[in-house]
């Protein structure tokens, strides 16, 4: 990929695992700044760049360095085929002190370029770039203005929650008929399979890949010992994914863990699942020593995933906007080529 940077920065290609160190920091550092302090490890890093879909290493990642000094960004372009078209992914996390307009512009616009020149049809394709925000309704700043001035619209909505204490959890119950069981590895593809099919008609929905599966089962903090699945029967009707990254409560000085990768069949929602599997998370995170939790929700959620979250004690930590434009838009601000 190539990349016009302004100086003092040059770009060079991906070196593969070791370069893994230096991009966990600069995305864990780049969440952080919008608010979001999940810390990627190395070692989550080695399995999603052995596994990845759409995206040719060799081609389609460039390390951004100072002239003088170590990678400050990276940028990772990938594609995936949704009911809505071809989703062109924009990704180019950067570490906060080197995050400037003339940078971003070039980052972008470099990753557009590449992408534009990997695509025959594009009426139907868009560019995605995510990126932190105030919230609905309030003017961007940052990365989100930047984008708006690159001709980018806020097309979707995401936050960030946490729960500060593990005190006072609701006691809910499962509908009668479904129960949690100890997870054993002949259940981890049926597991992962009804997670995707929960979210098929969601928003932004592509078909998932054998190597996403192998990613999901070598994922350094997958715990099952920390998972409630809900059963009816022979078939998963809900879930609830959670784990705990140990790196991260050290670098924070805390004891956190994550309720995450959240479902419920279509036929099986409204019936209190997620609730239940949600309060036996709490209390199975908090027995094991940690004190809060946090997961991400999507806001657009037709469900209202936020609503029960909030009523079992999550409270808003952050947002983030998922912006889109057409790949045939040339659209480029002035400020672009400072």
């Amino acid at each position: 990929m190539k990349l016009d940077v302004p100086a003092p920065y040059h770009a060079r290609s991906y070196r593969g695992p070791v370069d893994h160190a230096a991009m966990a920091e600069i995305l864990g550092a780049y969440r952080l700044h919008g608010g979001d302090p999940e810390k990627p490890t190395v070692a989550q890093m080695d399995v999603t760049y052995a596994n990845l879909t759409n995206c040719d290493p060799a081609a389609d990642i460039a390390i951004v360095e100072t002239d003088d000094g170590g990678p400050v960004a990276y940028a990772r372009t990938t594609w995936a085929d949704t009911a809505d078209g071809c989703d062109c992914v924009v990704f180019a996390p950067t570490l906060p002190a080197h995050l400037a307009e003339p940078l971003f512009a070039a980052l972008v616009r470099g990753q557009e370029a590449h992408l534009r020149s990997s695509i025959v049809d594009v009426t139907d394709a868009r560019f995605l770039a995510t990126a932190p925000h105030p919230g609905p309704g309030r003017a961007p700043r940052g990365e989100s203005a930047w984008l708006e001035s690159f001709g980018y619209s806020a097309a979707h909505w995401g936050a960030s929650l946490v729960r500060p204490h593990l005190d006072e959890i609701p006691d809910r119950t499962l509908p009668d008929g479904v129960e949690v069981r100890p997870v054993t590895a002949d259940m981890l593809r049926v597991i992962w399979e009804a997670h995707q099919e929960a979210f098929r008609h969601e928003w932004g929905f592509s078909e998932p890949t054998d190597e996403d599966f192998t990613s999901f089962v070598d994922d350094p903090l997958r715990d099952e010992s920390l998972w409630k699945i809900a059963w009816c029967g022979d078939v998963v009707v809900g879930q609830v994914k959670s784990y705990i990254n140990s790196e991260e409560n050290v670098e924070h000085r805390r004891l956190r863990g994550y309720t995450e990768e959240i479902s419920v069949q279509a036929d099986w929602r409204n019936g209190g699942i997620a609730g239940a599997l949600l309060s036996m998370s709490l209390r199975e995170l908090s027995a094991r020593g940690m004190t809060e939790a946090a997961l991400g929700v999507d806001t657009d959620n037709p469900g209202g995933a936020r609503h029960l979250y909030t009523s079992l004690g999550f409270v808003l930590q952050s947002y983030q906007a998922v912006y889109e434009k057409a790949v045939g838009s040339q659209h480029v601000d002035g400020r672009a080529g400072r």
